[in-house]
């Protein structure tokens, strides 16, 4: 369950929302709301918590300013709501990172939208903390493979090269002027097969982009070829040991 907090100077819009709106039926828990910035910084230093839910226009200081002044701001969730559609505030919403833009009076539905796409953000993240120095172990993932074999070579380098791509082995046979039963008996010869070959270069790169924890894991997967998130997640576990989902679970 995620944390969340809200700030809103408003005592009806805040309580409102508290009170009116399912944040449970989400696997969301509100923890803590303020009428204040400073109060709300307060809290956050001592307390942990996920999604920041904050009003811009406020006392002392604005939402905004309150987001700036955060650290580690990159491991929340932040939904900015205001009565003020002013692109400039949204342009600046979006440099810190804000997960939606809400403009007042909310809509549920689309509130509702946009934590569930705040939960999703969460969960890679969550999933990259628990994998970025495990990543390191991975080593058996893929192993550069070394020949003096010159067709061997080419049909890795089309690999390396295009594995980011849709290939069959119908492309490598066209682009290399082999036929395909050539193609998978000089893989045979030491001990390849092609799919297998191309789905470990592509797990061995995306466990590369993992390791940064700057790129939700859905994009990482499109990164590297894998079209089907789900499939990823197959592909991830047969030749890592990890399972995504399992390790989303270990926040």
């Amino acid at each position: 369950m995620y944390n969340v907090v809200i700030c809103e100077d408003e005592d009806i819009i805040r309580k409102g929302l508290i009170f009116s709106f399912d944040f449970h039926s989400l696997g969301l828990k509100v923890v803590a709301d303020f009428d204040n910035p400073v109060s709300c910084l307060e809290y956050l230093a001592e307390h942990p918590a996920d999604i920041i839910i904050t009003d811009i226009k406020m006392p002392l200081m604005s939402g905004l300013e309150m987001i700036e002044k955060i650290e580690n701001r990159k491991k929340y969730e932040f939904l900015i709501l205001s009565g003020h559609s002013d692109f400039e505030y949204a342009k600046k919403a979006i440099s810190y990172g804000v997960t939606e833009y809400l403009v007042k009076p909310l809509n549920h539905q689309i509130l509702e939208v946009s934590l569930q796409k705040a939960i999703a953000n969460l969960n890679d993240k969550n999933l990259l903390n628990n994998t970025k120095y495990q990543i390191k172990d991975f080593s058996d993932v893929y192993q550069d493979i070394q020949s003096e074999d010159p067709l061997l070579q080419a049909i890795i380098t089309f690999i390396k090269e295009n594995y980011t791509h849709k290939i069959v082995l119908d492309d490598v046979s066209g682009e290399l002027n082999y036929s395909v039963s050539s193609i998978k008996n000089k893989l045979k010869e030491h001990g390849l097969k092609f799919n297998s070959t191309l789905n470990r270069y592509r797990i061995y790169k995306a466990t590369q982009l993992m390791r940064l924890g700057e790129l939700p894991v859905y994009k990482v997967a499109r990164m590297v070829g894998f079209k089907d998130y789900k499939y990823f997640c197959t592909i991830f576990k047969k030749y890592t040991g990890h399972s995504v989902t399992e390790l989303i679970r270990k926040k």
